[in-house]
């Protein structure tokens, strides 16, 4: 065979702590100067090269350098010491032991490709014949790697193709050996249908060892080559691909079969029956979950094939599909795979096989559908990605549908944003965005939680004693004496009875639909205590129905009916509802007329109106919370006790949201005091006022006492309310800010996700409280050493929120202050100059009630520049930023804008 002139071994420098490895010549230098070393411990060397920062075990440095053969453990520890002296003294701490795990490479690596002619790994060239198989002709080489171990041959005869994939050595017939026992194992489970081209023979037992494989297709990107470039193929086809791939990455995964190398070049594309098919290729770092899969498959011969296929190979795939946390000491999963497949759904979609999740890559990605979808896939946080392959091909054979759903919302949203203009003027206390304290608007809810079924009003209401059996029929028999079938009367809870017998509430009361719509009212004001919105509002709007049914529409309860449905609107955070909440309460204003200023009607109304306001209008929330206690303690108004404790208790928050701190937490306080000797310690009510007086605390700056009452206050309110309601999400936010206040980010990180994430449950990715918990998230999450994983979490926010509210909405140019922070923080400047060239400052200061935004801005402005190195226009913005800042109390600020004129003079 003739040696072609353009094989190559892949030749690569490693550069490490003054070292340098040249993998092509196997020579070490030292600061400039090569060392002398035996070829074992280079080999140790190499192996934790390939992975650095990751542990690898002694077993897997056993099978690599020593593969086949018996050695005791001080072969290892003598390579290893040898190696630590060669890389000198001051180099020790290089090579890090692990306790009686193995070994680990802990120095950043950098990797330098070297272009110079290098000998090649085998001397094939095009129209040699197969070694063994003398009537197979070498076509072309494939795949990326340049060591030129994977050729197309076609038959001398019959022209068919196949694919032959090589070794030449006892390392890399270890991985043959595990790609064709996973390929076989694949095979076994899935039939011909499996989503890989068919292993038709192999030869173990000469070199050059190989696998010969009937041809599956080109490669992704010899496939997008041929058709002019990825650019020039129609987007939905790219989408369909991905989809496809997802596909049948799932089925892998169905069986336990990791691929850890998933990539462009490693995906065959090829058109069959006038479709396309899609197909896998190169498992030889491939894993089984559950290695006992293969005796059930009678996969066995350890002569032919690896059986040890739950350990990991050396290599753990190609760098820019990695999942981040396999830099670690974590383990290969599922979710690893799925990272790679984000990754590969983004270079679809933007049409280019080089991009990378570089901050700013959302900018390449027009559809937020498809933008949710890669991030969804390749989060940075493996508990936040897509549990499964199978979820993203769903997402994405479905998108069309998606986005037209997508589409009606922003519709929606359009469609309220000239009212939201007008009502935008919201303050929260922080840059955090005390906005959040939006997950404190449970405060005004109309009953407490023992007080769902409002018993006092059912009496009022249902005067006839035959009315009020019949409801007490309905709770005993419906839904507490007749069980879900599928389940046992122990398993069922009491709110999936309530749900279940809901249905039954029209046919059983047919004759009486006033006591129906009474009802259905009950089982509204229920579930909106457990903040389940949509189902209370199918519920109130069914008893408003039956109400007009009953010729009831304007009785008390109807109306009571009517506020509870806004005054939940008000509060639940969800796009659209404030708006129609406070189109809602101008209605009923309009028709109540008198009725709306006294009795439980106006006190319901003003609650309502107050709850509204609270996000829309601060100052008007407080009048109407004031007109509701002057209207709750007038004689006669028929409102409990316990209401008007809850009105306090709302005044007290609406304060605290304006910033009357020092005013506010006395009078939270007492509310305490009061509603522990009027309810009892553990009513709900109680908790809730507690809530709020420790929410009080930390906006006093006593942090540590905050975060001691919050505990056991916590605690209560996961008994009471459970883990994902609004009050239970409250707390965690308050203990957030506590926690953050103190420098405490990673522990500040882990109650913010527990907002975003109850809060996505709750009330829906797009709900207010869930992207401000998303923010808080990330942006204490970028205060830690994990300060990179923020970035696509707060890029993900920002979409979001442009998404939900509109690019004018005051939260959306909050969370883009933030990316640009973090930008910053990562030292990404001309990102994070875009992201603060998009942050309108006024509109941060309304939300945020800080009138000294614009100095922040200024100075996170003149901070980019400097990194910029335009320490003109630096200088320029630290002038303005220290004007606006004179009025300024916040200490923090100063201290930056004294760091930064430092700087500048440096």
């Amino acid at each position: 065979m003739t040696q072609s002139s353009s094989s190559r071994r892949r030749r690569r420098l490693w550069k490490f702590a003054g070292a340098e490895f040249d993998e092509a010549s196997w020579t070490l230098r030292v600061d400039g100067h090569a060392v002398t070393l035996e070829g074992k411990p280079l080999e140790v060397l190499h192996e934790l090269l390939l992975r650095a920062g990751e542990v690898v075990t002694k077993d897997e440095i056993f099978d690599a350098v020593w593969p086949g053969v018996t050695v005791v453990e001080g072969s290892l520890t003598t390579a290893i010491s040898k190696l630590r002296k060669a890389l000198g003294e001051t180099h020790e701490q290089i090579v890090e032991t692990v306790p009686r795990v193995g070994y680990k490479l802990a120095a950043p690596v950098a990797i330098e490709s070297v272009e110079s002619p290098l000998a090649p790994r085998f001397a094939f060239a095009a129209g040699d014949a197969v070694p063994g198989r003398r009537q197979w002709r070498l076509v072309e080489a494939l795949g990326d790697s340049g060591a030129e171990d994977v050729w197309l041959a076609r038959h001398d005869k019959t022209g068919e193709t196949r694919v032959f994939k090589f070794a030449d050595a006892p390392d890399r017939l270890r991985s043959l050996k595990r790609e064709a026992a996973l390929t076989r194992l694949l095979f076994a489970g899935l039939g011909k249908s499996a989503p890989l081209p068919a292993l038709l023979e192999w030869n173990f037992d000469a070199s050059p060892f190989f696998l010969e494989y009937s041809y599956g297709g080109r490669d992704l990107a010899a496939w997008a080559s041929e058709r002019g470039g990825l650019a020039e193929i129609a987007v939905e086809t790219r989408i369909a691909v991905a989809a496809m791939i997802a596909r049948a990455v799932a089925r892998m995964h169905d069986l336990g079969v990791l691929h850890k190398d998933l990539k462009p070049t490693n995906i065959l594309i090829a058109t069959e029956d006038g479709g396309a098919t899609i197909r896998l290729a190169d498992f030889g770092s491939g894993r089984l979950l559950d290695d006992s899969v293969l005796a059930s498959f009678q996969i066995t011969d350890p002569g032919s094939l690896d059986p040890d296929l739950a350990r990991d190979e050396p290599r753990s795939g190609t760098l820019a599909y990695r999942a981040p946390e396999l830099t670690g000491d974590a383990m290969p999963t599922a979710k690893s795979d799925i990272y790679a497949l984000g990754m590969i759904l983004y270079q679809l979609v933007a049409g280019d096989f080089s991009a990378s999740l570089a901050p700013g890559w959302e900018g390449r990605i027009a559809d937020p559908v498809l933008r949710s979808d890669i991030l969804a896939a390749a989060e940075g946080d493996p508990a936040l990605r897509l549990a499964s392959a199978a979820d993203l091909a769903d997402r994405l054979e479905t998108i069309d549908r998606r986005r037209a759903d997508a589409s009606a919302a922003a519709r929606r949203a359009a469609a309220a944003e000239e009212a939201r203009r007008a009502e935008e003027k919201q303050a929260a206390r922080r840059p955090w965005i005390r906005a959040a304290i939006a997950s404190l608007l449970g405060g005004f809810l109309a009953s407490s939680a023992l007080a769902a079924y409002a018993w006092h009003q059912r009496g009022a209401a249902l005067e006839a004693r035959d009315q009020a059996e019949t409801s007490y029929a309905f709770i005993a028999e419906d839904v507490l004496s007749s069980p879900d079938p599928a389940k046992s009367s122990t398993d069922e809870t009491v709110i999936e009875a309530m749900k279940r017998a809901s249905a039954n509430i029209d046919a059983r009361y047919a004759r009486s639909p006033g006591t129906a719509a009474r009802l259905h009212l009950a089982v509204a004001r229920a579930f909106y205590q457990r903040s389940d919105f949509d189902t209370a509002r199918a519920e109130y709007a069914r008893a408003a129905t039956l109400f007009g049914k009953a010729g009831e529409a304007d009785s008390e309860d109807a109306v009571l009916g009517r506020l509870g449905s806004i005054h939940m609107d008000a509060t639940s955070g969800q796009p659209g509802r404030l708006e129609a909440a406070g189109a809602a309460i101008a209605k009923e204003q309009k028709a109540l007329g008198d009725r709306a200023k006294s009795g439980r009607i106006g006190f319901a109304l003003a609650q309502s109106e107050g709850a509204y306001a609270y996000t829309a209008d601060i100052e008007r929330a407080e009048r109407a919370i004031r007109r509701a206690v002057a209207i709750g303690s007038a004689p006669g108004s028929r409102v409990s006790p316990t209401q008007l404790l809850k009105a306090r208790s709302s005044l007290a928050l609406v304060m605290l949201r304006e910033g009357k701190v020092k005013e506010a937490e006395p009078v939270a306080r007492a509310i305490v005091t009061d509603s522990t000797r009027i309810r009892g310690a553990d009513n709900p009510d109680t908790l809730v006022t507690r809530q709020h007086w420790v929410t009080a605390l930390s906006m006093l700056g006593e942090h540590e006492r905050a975060l001691r009452e919050s505990g056991p206050l916590l605690a209560a309110l996961e008994r009471r309310f459970g883990r994902d309601h609004r009050f239970t999400l409250a707390m965690h936010s308050t203990r957030f800010e506590s926690l953050a206040a103190l420098g405490r980010y990673d522990e500040a990180a882990v109650e913010a996700k527990r907002v975003w994430e109850g809060a996505a449950t709750q009330a829906g990715s797009l709900s207010h409280q869930a992207l401000v918990g998303q923010n808080d998230y990330a942006s204490a999450l970028c205060q830690t050493s994990r300060r990179r994983d923020a970035l696509p979490i707060l890029a993900d926010a920002a979409a979001k929120a442009r998404q939900a509210f509109g690019g004018d909405y005051g939260l959306t140019h909050t969370i883009q202050f933030y990316l640009g922070e973090c930008e910053l923080a990562n030292h990404r400047f001309a990102e994070a100059n875009r992201s603060f060239s998009l942050v309108d400052a006024t509109k941060v200061a309304e939300l945020t009630g800080r009138p000294d935004f614009a100095a922040t801005l200024a100075a996170a402005r003149a901070e980019t520049m400097l990194g910029l190195g335009d320490r003109a226009t630096a200088g320029t913005l630290l002038d303005t930023a220290q004007a606006a800042a004179k009025p300024s109390e916040d200490a923090e600020l100063k201290q930056r804008l004294q760091r930064l004129r430092a700087q500048l003079r440096g």
